[in-house]
């Protein structure tokens, strides 16, 4: 009976690991922004904050990062003049892609697997926010308006697919919008884009990954096979 509650919670304790969100949080304002994000924890991942201590300007410490500066500098001078690599074997991939006879039917199947992979992927994500601010402007106003136009093509087009996986509409904190102004002299955008993916969610995408893998392994052996 205690080897069942044992059990149990280990199995609970698994289940509510997997239901945990990970994601991803993309902020652009001029400056760019990147954090993870595990649970109701956010770590910031770019810019990455440098500790500047003062022992790490000694003088014997200059020294040895100018020797070993030097020593790359005269590794890659030996490297370059060591003349032309010589050429080895392609691989089945390479050779198949240089074969104008079955470069489109290995890229076709390469690329209807990959997308297939891609799909599952992107719908296990979740857009917790979007956030896409344009304000269109140059010197010129017919470069203005002719930005202007390519900007809203781009938008729209990244709101269709987006759209694919979530109600941007849904969510009252998204907004996407493109504007001109004819009287300003640049071009001023920012983006907050935060998508998160249980863990569960992870170890689906990897074992789909390695299934995948199997199958390139497998279309590439087919190949070798046939030429």
């Amino acid at each position: 009976m205690l080897f069942l509650y044992i059990l149990g919670g280990v199995l609970l304790l698994v289940a509510l690991l997997c239901v945990i969100p990970v994601g991803l949080r993309i902020r652009y304002n001029e400056d760019f922004y990147l954090y993870a994000v595990v649970g109701f924890i956010k770590i910031k991942l770019i810019p990455k904050r440098k500790k500047i201590r003062i022992s790490d300007y000694s003088e014997k410490k200059m020294k040895k990062a100018a020797e070993k500066q030097a020593k790359k500098l005269k590794k890659s001078e030996k490297k370059s003049s060591s003349g032309v690599k010589k050429e080895g074997k392609d691989n089945v991939l390479t050779a198949s892609l240089k074969d104008p006879e079955r470069r489109f039917d290995m890229i076709s199947r390469l690329y209807d697997i990959i997308t297939v992979v891609l799909d599952e992927f992107a719908a296990r994500l979740k857009f917790k926010l979007f956030k896409l601010h344009a304000v269109i402007g140059s010197p010129e106003p017919s470069t203005t308006a002719i930005l202007y136009g390519g900007a809203c093509a781009a938008a729209g087009n990244l709101v269709n697919l987006v759209g694919q996986y979530t109600d941007i509409e849904k969510n009252g904190k998204n907004s996407v919008y493109v504007v001109p102004d004819f009287t300003s002299q640049k071009t001023t955008a920012s983006a907050d884009v935060a998508v998160t993916l249980s863990i569960g969610g992870i170890f689906v995408f990897l074992f789909r990954i390695r299934k995948t893998i199997k199958e390139i392994i497998a279309l590439l052996q087919e190949d070798k096979t046939n030429g």
